[in-house]
């Protein structure tokens, strides 16, 4: 099945994300909006649905549906908020990002926050502790440390939350995944397009 045929077909149908994608990028050949030299406009392949049953039944969790049908509809990774969306099996993240998801248990527990979280009586180790974060995948890497997480198992499952403890930050919701996704797409469009010295995209 084609990826055009895949999008219009599903769950995604109308919202025309790699036509969309497709646009920003004609419009930035220097990719000078914030992110676009990381990602640089592309989507990865859809999965199959094998593929995505694979990792659900490693992981012991069903992944929540805006999302899944992201993967199998338009792409598994690539252009998306800030520096683009991570592949499902986080090849493409830092080895030390990717442990979550070879930790036992981690996805299936469920996610403890269900309104905005940033204690000020723990000691480091603690505020960075894994409990904190369980049950939520990391989806995005937004910089300076901060990382956007898909809560996929508790009350939360389904949205993204905004993970800022490596600027003090602590931890705040963001939405429901295609809410969050559409509205970084319509932003976006309305982003000047820097002109980078040297011609080369700058992020």
């Amino acid at each position: 099945m084609s990826q055009s045929t895949r999008e219009d077909d599903g769950v995604w149908a109308g919202h025309g994300v790699r036509a969309r994608v497709a646009e920003l990028a004609a419009d930035d050949p220097s990719f000078g909006r914030f992110g676009a030299a990381r990602h640089r406009y592309r989507l990865g392949e859809p999965l199959a649905e094998a593929e995505v049953v694979a990792f659900e039944e490693r992981q012991g969790v069903r992944l929540p549906e805006s999302y899944r049908s992201f993967l199998t509809e338009v792409g598994d990774g690539g252009a998306g908020p800030y520096y683009g969306l991570f592949r499902l099996d986080g090849s493409d993240m830092e080895s030390r990002d990717r442990e979550e998801r070879a930790t036992s248990g981690f996805l299936t527990a469920p996610f403890p926050h269900t309104e905005r979280w940033n204690p000020t009586d723990l000691s480091e180790d603690d505020y960075f502790h894994d409990r904190y974060v369980q049950g939520s995948l990391l989806i995005a890497e937004f910089g300076c440390g901060a990382f956007h997480r898909l809560v996929v198992t508790g009350p939360e499952r389904g949205r993204v939350w905004f993970d800022d403890r490596g600027c003090d930050n602590g931890m705040s919701s963001q939405g429901a995944f295609e809410e969050w996704y559409l509205a970084w797409l319509d932003a976006y469009v309305e982003q000047p397009v820097r002109q980078p010295l040297g011609g080369r995209g700058q992020a």
